[in-house]
């Protein structure tokens, strides 16, 4: 049924039991919008000061700035500038030079006030929630060691650790060092497995090789156990291990076998091992995002760049599913919007066709007074 007034027309479908009133005021528990776009409702009794309004659009006023395209790239050219300068600092002509020195030393400094400033300006945007991203900690950290390590000349030696603010600003080294932290547990399975091997072959060393310095070797390579396990690390690195070797085998001419051994498991299986992990870590961290490209898991998507079939794995399903059921979901609301735009529409023209036919009926009105 439909009710006119000076105010607006309302709607009442009794089959649905649901209206839409077209009048100016909103109705109890309707949301409406306030000057800043924040959806607040007319029963809400909880009111915020002014003052707090004021400061959150400061808030999101500074992170919109600092976090900028432009601000973030300058940034990153002043830490490039930063590392440039203070490897030039190392070189004669500078130190040797006190009024080059000092204007390094005052050039470095205001680099530090502005890196001080940019973290300050995070810390202020994202509040606590800032301990909760590493990279935006780990600036943080690097910022504060940077004033802390300001005392003597040996300390401040320690300031280049800044131009390691690099990997949190280049995404390709970014997501490198997440790599390397996601198989953290797979390297320290490989370490323990490695000091096992290191342990096993060092006693041993020790044990057959022990006297023979210093008349038949010239350093104390299998002494003790620390002289054995140092040279055994040279060993895993492939350098000049071929003249311990001849020196043992001058006594020992079995002592090939060995030697061979420990070289072969871990200069070229455990160092393998090793790099084979951190690869397929990247690997890995590029397949999750093409699957948050195309909307598939990391999984399914490494089975079928190896595989030609690829059968649908668990996690797989339940992620289709999830996917289908926002579709579902979306696809409600959307039919929801468009049937209450309908009913809009069907109000809109009922009040336009009730206004011209009231127009006619005063015209026409009107106009038979006039032949009266």
């Amino acid at each position: 049924s439909f009710h006119s007034s000076g105010i607006g027309v309302e709607l009442n479908e009794s089959n649905e039991g649901e209206g839409i009133d077209m009048n100016n005021t909103p109705t109890q528990g309707q949301e409406s919008f306030n000057e800043n776009g924040d959806a607040t409702s007319q029963s809400s009794s909880l009111k915020l000061p002014p003052w707090f309004h004021s400061l959150n659009n400061a808030r999101k006023y500074v992170g919109e700035k600092v976090n900028d395209i432009r601000v973030q790239n300058s940034i990153l050219l002043l830490i490039i500038i930063n590392s440039i300068m203070m490897g030039i600092a190392t070189f004669p002509f500078v130190k040797d030079n006190p009024g080059m020195s000092y204007t390094f030393d005052l050039v470095d400094q205001i680099f530090l006030i502005i890196f001080t400033i940019e973290s300050g300006l995070q810390l202020l945007y994202h509040g606590w929630y800032l301990f909760k991203d590493g990279f935006l900690v780990f600036d943080l950290l690097i910022v504060i060691m940077s004033w802390a390590l300001e005392g003597t000349q040996v300390i401040r030696a320690f300031r280049i650790f800044r131009a390691l603010r690099l990997i949190t600003r280049i995404e390709v080294m970014r997501n490198l060092v997440m790599a390397l932290f996601s198989v953290i547990p797979k390297m320290t399975a490989i370490a323990m497995l490695l000091m096992l091997i290191f342990y096993i072959f060092s006693v041993m060393m020790t044990t057959l090789f022990k006297n023979m310095y210093p008349e038949n070797l010239s350093q104390p390579y299998f002494e003790s156990l620390f002289y054995s396990l140092f040279t055994l690390f040279q060993m895993m690195t492939l350098d000049e291990w071929a003249d311990i070797l001849s020196q043992v085998q001058e006594v020992y001419p079995w002592a090939w076998a060995p030697f061979l051994i420990f070289i072969v498991i871990t200069g070229f299986v455990v160092v393998n091992l090793i790099i084979a992990v951190i690869c397929d870590a990247v690997h890995v961290l590029g397949n999750e995002k093409k699957a948050g490209l195309y909307g598939y898991d990391s999984e399914s998507l490494i089975s079928k760049t190896d595989k030609p079939v690829v059968q649908a794995t668990p996690s797989s399903q339940s992620t289709a599913a999830q996917r289908l059921e926002e579709l579902h979901h979306q696809l409600d609301e959307m039919v929801k919007a468009q049937d209450q735009m309908r009913r809009t529409i069907e109000v809109l023209s009922s009040r336009l066709a009730f206004s011209l036919d009231a127009r006619d009926g005063k015209v026409s009105q009107s106009e038979g007074e006039e032949d009266n």
